[in-house]
């Protein structure tokens, strides 16, 4: 139900998504800033492309974070998981358009491991294991957590088994895939 409750914690959400880690990273670390250098996306992926993964190592662990706590923080608090995955789609909206940086973040995929860590870890676990491998297999990243991802809701159902969850997963999906737009278009041309 909405209420002024609902209201604030999507605002949080959305700000505590807004944090960039990889230009904070860039900061601690003293390399470029990830937006100027690369793919040009201040994410963990593209913090490595400096050289330094120390550097790569704290963004993919704030990105994760943010998504983790506030949702496991929330989960404790009278919100039932299907509503909770709902409104974690706030930390993603704000993690991939930060007010922060001009509505130009990260793609998604670290924060939504976060959240799904937060609410069904063994699914989270599943999609992980399934990026390792395909990315063993591959070394191609994008790809990687695009694969791991699209075998989500599939994970939700074989674990969790409830049809509102595997719905939202659906949406999760499709939200890494538009993020990843991009990316998709130069691996299939690259395959042409």
């Amino acid at each position: 139900m909405f209420n002024t409750e609902t209201f604030v914690i999507m605002v949080i959400f959305y700000l505590l998504g807004s944090i960039s880690f990889a230009v904070i990273s860039s900061k601690i670390f003293s390399i470029p800033d990830p937006r100027s250098f690369g793919s040009k996306n201040p994410g963990a992926t593209n913090i490595l492309r400096s050289g330094n993964k120390y550097a790569a190592f704290f963004t993919l662990t704030g990105d994760s974070l943010k998504g983790f706590i506030p949702v496991l923080y929330i989960l404790n608090q009278n919100f039932n998981m299907n509503e909770l995955y709902l409104l974690s789609f706030m930390i993603l909206l704000g993690h991939c358009y930060p007010i922060t940086l001009k509505f130009k973040g990260g793609k998604g995929v670290a924060t939504s491991l976060g959240i799904l860590f937060a609410l069904v870890p063994i699914v989270a676990f599943l999609v992980v294991l399934t990026w390792l491998i395909i990315y063993y297999l591959f070394k191609v990243s994008g790809v990687s957590a695009l694969i791991g991802f699209l075998l989500l809701p599939f994970f939700m159902f074989l674990i969790n088994n409830d049809a509102f969850m595997i719905m939202i997963s659906f949406a999760n999906v499709i939200f890494i895939f538009l993020t990843h737009k991009k990316n998709i278009l130069q691996f299939m041309s690259s395959q042409g």
